[in-house]
């Protein structure tokens, strides 16, 4: 009776894992998750507030990043060729959504690479933010396109909105 008990504890502990395993297969499309502590992908440094970070879903790889700014440099790199799914997150509740549905600011926010860029879900939060703090909001990508056309980034407090 003893060893039948055991075996089943055995068999059912197999099956616990074996469905949290495939669980983490087919979450390779969803929406990555940061852990803090987890170290850049761009600098290098760990990624210690979550309000700040960003990831990138490069087919079956995440790159993880501690700020928009390291982001934002690879997306104009190599990165920008490949299928990629980019996810920033939201500074008001560190949730991590896709760019396309996210406004960016640039400002005089203290960043972790000192670029002053943070995402808002809420367009009304980043305008003001935006006016708060003397700056701009735009999408990602209109971001990414001045980095690419070789527009050198101002101080953020010169940035008008």
């Amino acid at each position: 009776m003893r060893s039948d008990r055991h075996d089943r504890t055995a068999l059912a502990a197999i099956a616990c894992f074996a469905i949290l395993a495939a669980g983490c297969g087919t979450a390779s499309d969803g929406v990555p998750r940061i852990v803090a502590g987890t170290p850049c992908a761009g600098c290098g440094m760990e990624v210690r507030d979550l309000r700040w970070s960003a990831a990138c879903r490069m087919g079956g790889r995440v790159r993880v990043y501690d700020s928009i700014e390291c982001a934002l440099r690879d997306e104009t790199g190599a990165a920008a060729a490949r299928e990629t799914a980019l996810y920033l997150a939201d500074f008001e509740t560190a949730v991590l959504h896709r760019s396309d549905s996210l406004w960016v600011v640039r400002a005089d926010i203290p960043s972790p690479m000192g670029g002053g860029f943070a995402a808002f879900l809420d367009p009304k939060a980043a305008e003001r933010v935006a006016a708060e703090r003397n700056g701009r909001v735009a999408r990602f990508p209109d971001f990414a396109a001045d980095r690419l056309s070789g527009a050198k980034d101002a101080p953020a407090s010169r940035i008008r909105p």
